[in-house]
């Protein structure tokens, strides 16, 4: 039986038009989804090596294995954050109550008080012939700006609360999705494979370049880390500010976050060296934490990854800050992974050119 042209396209395009519709709602409904799942995947490949090693272990109890990993990671992301809160809690209560201290030292109780003191009456008097307001106006103009600023903090404290349930949340839903990965990511990357219309040993070779990308980023990031908040601990302890070794874990910690980082900690010990009275040091350690602790992210971060992968400085330099502006934190992963795949994909490319199909000779170029 013959079928017109018209007969065979309808059902086609019905069943397409059918399969974007369902794709369009899936992808609606695994959006809010995107950020856990994506942090999923990237935590699985990051710790690939321990996971193969628990499944050698115990090959016939891989749930059990995928659940005590999970809950290892957990509390490896927990303690370090715990920790961190603590010690901000801590050094902030510190800073208040030395600077309590020394407003009473000096016997201030108020704000005309604060005028007596040689370093404050100094900065007024600087203002004051570069701004053209008076001494009075501008503690009226400060006045004014704490009364806005306490609103606006108002306003912003329910945001915070929020942002923390979500964040919270996030991080269980990823564990969640952890274990999964762990436990089923074998045959979820075999059906992914599937679908990818190259050879089988080119397939591989596209996986295996995503998880040494994956791999050489996470381990790069830690190291940069790691190198950060040791700088940043010895210009802490240069400075003469208490608890170096705290302050060098928390900028550590804060150097993985794609806004404010280490400069969360140093800052405000440099504020803390220029309300004691000692202005050199608030420079030094101004100085120090932009050239010495902040530019290593910078320059170190594309150096350690591109050292350890297949992909040269200047695409790593480009694919992390760029992912980075683009996607936030995760960025950091998405960029040079995307870049990552164009790459490969161009490669493969150029040697179908040179040799035939995509389902013929030929391995990815390294």
């Amino acid at each position: 039986m013959s079928y017109s042209i018209p007969s065979r396209i309808y059902p086609i395009a019905a069943f397409l038009l059918v399969a974007f519709g369902i794709g369009v709602l899936a992808a609606r409904t695994l959006a809010p989804f995107g950020t856990a799942s994506a942090w999923a995947i990237v935590l699985a490949v990051a710790f690939s090596g321990p996971w193969r090693f628990l499944e050698r272990k115990m090959p016939s109890r891989r749930g059990l294995a995928a659940i005590l990993l999970t809950l290892a990671i957990g509390l490896l992301v927990i303690l370090p954050a715990v920790l961190l809160v603590s010690v901000l809690v801590n050094e902030a209560i510190g800073v208040v109550g030395r600077a309590s201290a020394a407003l009473t030292a000096r016997q201030v109780s108020g704000p005309d008080d604060l005028l007596r003191i040689p370093a404050v009456r100094d900065a007024l008097t600087w203002m004051e012939t570069r701004s053209g307001f008076t001494t009075a106006e501008m503690v009226a103009k400060a006045g004014e700006l704490a009364s806005g600023l306490s609103g606006l903090l108002a306003k912003f404290s329910g945001g915070i609360v929020m942002g923390l349930f979500d964040a919270v949340l996030t991080f269980l839903v990823t564990l969640f999705l952890l274990f999964f990965l762990f436990r089923d990511g074998r045959e979820m990357v075999r059906a992914i494979l599937d679908l990818v219309p190259l050879e089988e040993e080119r397939r591989v070779a596209l996986l295996g370049s995503l998880r040494g990308m994956l791999q050489s980023i996470f381990r790069g990031s830690l190291l940069t880390a790691l190198i950060q908040g040791v700088a940043g601990g010895i210009g802490w302890a240069i400075a003469g500010l208490p608890s170096p070794f705290l302050a060098g874990a928390a900028m550590a910690v804060l150097s993985l976050l794609p806004m404010g980082g280490t400069a969360l900690v140093w800052a405000p010990g440099a504020i803390v060296c220029w309300l004691q009275g000692r202005p050199g040091m608030a420079i030094f350690l101004a100085i120090w934490g932009i050239v010495i602790v902040s530019m290593a992210d910078n320059v170190l971060k594309p150096l350690l990854i591109s050292g350890s992968s297949e992909l040269s400085t200047l695409v790593v330099f480009l694919g992390v800050f760029g992912g980075l502006g683009a996607f936030g934190i995760l960025g950091l992963f998405i960029g040079p992974m995307v870049l990552a795949v164009g790459l490969t994909l161009l490669r493969i490319l150029r040697e179908t050119v040179r040799h035939g199909s995509l389902s013929e000779g030929g391995t990815v170029a390294s």
